[in-house]
């Protein structure tokens, strides 16, 4: 393509490919952060959070509020902070059972968002 970027790594490539893929152990929930993106969702399965950038009015934050009304549970967004004074917004995050987990992650892969676990 003139004027593209260049040829893409193969790793690049395989790891674009999958399904899901798991993010090295972070300290911390910020360093979550580094690694979403608006159609990229984390989900840490030892503390049953969903992570996400967008609003909770974009397409993760629509396909997260549906499934869960559809399941008939309340959902509460929480915008997480880089800084202690809450200056820098990061990501969002959604506790999640693991039943609302398993099908908030089915409908978001079927709006074409990619999963990985934390």
């Amino acid at each position: 393509m003139p004027g593209g970027i260049g040829p893409i790594s193969e790793s690049t490539m395989s790891a674009c490919a999958q399904r899901d893929r798991v993010v090295a152990p972070v300290a911390n929930a910020n360093e979550i952060f580094f690694n979403l993106d608006g159609r990229r969702v984390c989900y840490d399965e030892s503390q049953s959070f969903l992570y996400f950038v967008a609003t909770p009015d974009d397409l993760i934050g629509r396909v997260i509020l549906h499934a869960l009304a559809g399941m008939r549970r309340p959902v509460a967004i929480e915008q997480m902070y880089l800084d202690a004074n809450h200056f820098f917004p990061a990501a969002r995050r959604v506790g999640l059972t693991r039943q609302q987990a398993d099908t908030v992650l089915i409908a978001l892969r079927l709006a074409g968002v990619r999963a990985m676990l934390c």
